[in-house]
């Protein structure tokens, strides 16, 4: 989206920007949607708290209701998803499955808490969780992409009971299929889940965080200039 009121100083021309106060220098919010960053964490690294993080935080412990020795199985591991992986393993979770089509993604997801790594453009994703969890499918699966596809594979890849948690915003129009029958004897629940509780949530996660629960150096794949946003978004549009 376009904030109009978002410029560049030199040129005139607007800033591509996501939010509120995305890439502005001040920004007037609710006191309680603060917290109070410690010393001990790095000041760029933990803007990802406020957003990656938070959404992570709320779809696992809220939509989730995750206990200790839950199998998670995250697919898409970007921003989001990768943050989801590092708050798994920060709850107990017995086994972290990272989904995704590219290595590299997959690679790092190793070092954020992903005990086994699946590339569903190689094999097929539903068939590989299974197999990775005798023929269960995962106690919580979460959908950090919002495509019709991994709707699907999300919804399949959760055991009799468990639950398929959907945090990727989709395209307009965009819809996800589900087989009913399965969904209804198998009592298989599909939840949506955006973002944390900023008063109670934010500073439960700022402490994870302080304790070591989150590798923030290891999450950031690159940073950027204020004069690449842009590029940088469109990048971003493109996976």
């Amino acid at each position: 989206m376009v904030k109009p009121d978002c410029f560049y100083a030199a040129t005139g021309k607007p800033v591509y920007m996501y939010s509120m106060g995305g890439l502005a220098e001040y920004c007037v919010v609710p006191a309680n949607a603060l917290a109070v960053l410690p010393n001990s964490l790095p000041y760029t690294e933990s803007a990802i708290l406020g957003c990656a993080v938070f959404t992570a935080y709320g779809a696992l412990r809220h939509a989730a209701e995750m206990r200790a020795g839950d199998s998670v199985a995250v697919i898409g591991v970007g921003g989001v998803g990768s943050s989801c992986l590092q708050i798994a393993r920060a709850f107990g979770a017995s086994e972290v499955i990272a989904v995704d089509v590219l290595d590299d993604k997959l690679q790092n997801a190793k070092t954020l808490g992903a005990t086994h790594t699946v590339n569903a453009a190689k094999e097929d994703a539903v068939e590989r969780i299974k197999e990775i969890t005798g023929g269960r499918g995962v106690d919580v699966a979460v959908e950090a992409l919002g495509k019709a596809l991994t709707f699907s594979q999300c919804t399949q890849s959760v055991r009799d009971g468990g639950k398929a948690v959907m945090i990727g915003l989709a395209a307009t129009n965009v819809v996800g299929e589900v087989d009913i029958t399965r969904l209804v004897r198998r009592q298989v629940k599909i939840i949506g889940s955006y973002g944390a509780r900023a008063r109670q949530d934010l500073p439960q996660i700022v402490k994870l965080a302080e304790s070591g629960a989150f590798n923030l150096e290891n999450a950031i794949s690159r940073k950027c200039k204020f004069e690449e946003a842009n590029s940088a978004y469109e990048d971003l549009n493109q996976g």
